[in-house]
Formats: structure tokens, sequence, C-alpha cells
């Protein structure tokens, strides 16, 4: 595993903090469900999970972003904002490297860390394809 995602998986609850507080509290889920008792920490629980399982093993992430698309489409939440939600969560993963990164919390090879940074735009195409995917699995049109 490369140093920018060894680090990321070791500081992967303050990278979801950083990602509910900066992106996911102004989503139309977080709005419908803020006062669902629980609700809240099972998100950040799942979301901290799913985060180290993709940097250990990334052949998971597409169907764990499927999973993730068939669950917000059963959970009727709106398909644009569930896509903004799934976007915003790998950008806010690349500025917090960048934050770290310019703070010097975190050290790496300059061409190393642009890699890094790539690699996870890949692993945001990956799945997107896949979540998109699994949102429409169940809808009558593809």
């Amino acid at each position: 595993m490369s140093t920018a995602m060894r680090f990321l998986g070791e500081h992967a609850e303050e990278a979801t903090d950083y990602w509910m507080s900066a992106y996911y509290m102004n989503s139309e889920e977080y709005q419908a469900r803020k006062f669902t008792p629980g609700y809240i920490e099972a998100q950040r629980k799942e979301t901290v999970a799913l985060l180290r399982h993709a940097l250990m093993d990334e052949v998971s992430i597409p169907s764990n972003a499927k999973n993730m698309g068939e669950d917000r489409y059963d959970m009727q939440t709106d398909f644009r904002d569930v896509l903004k939600n799934h976007m915003s969560f790998y950008q806010a993963m690349n500025e917090f490297l960048i934050i770290h990164y310019m703070k010097r919390t975190f050290t790496c090879e300059e061409k190393d860390f642009f890699e890094e940074l790539l690699k996870l735009r890949k692993y945001e195409a990956v799945s997107i394809d896949e979540f998109v995917a699994g949102y429409m699995l169940n809808q009558a049109v593809r």
C-alpha cells in the first residue's frame, strides 16, 4: 500500500468526519434522516469501514459501490443527491490528503502524491459506474 493510501487508512475516521461535516451534512439525505436515532453514527461507521476496506482491497470497490447504490435506491434517496454525495466523498478524500500534504502533517515524494490523487480519481470513476448500476437495478428504465 502506498504512503498516501496508508495515511488515509490510518486517518479514516478523521477523513470521514471531514467529508460528513464539509459535504454530507448539506445533503438531502442527511436532512431527511438527521433526527433518526442512530442513523448518523451508523452512516459514519459504515463509511469508515468501507473506506478502510477499499484501501486494503481495491477490488472490493465496485461491489461495495453497487451495494451502496441499491441501498440508496431502497432508502428512496433522490438520485441526484446520492450521486452528489458519492462524488463529494472522493472530493473530500482528495482534499483531506492535499490539506495534510500542504500542512506537512503527511509527507511523501511529490510524484507519488500526484499519482495517488490520480488513483483516487480512478477509484471514483469505477465506483460511480457501479453505484449508478446499483441504484438503477430495480428501476424499469436503465
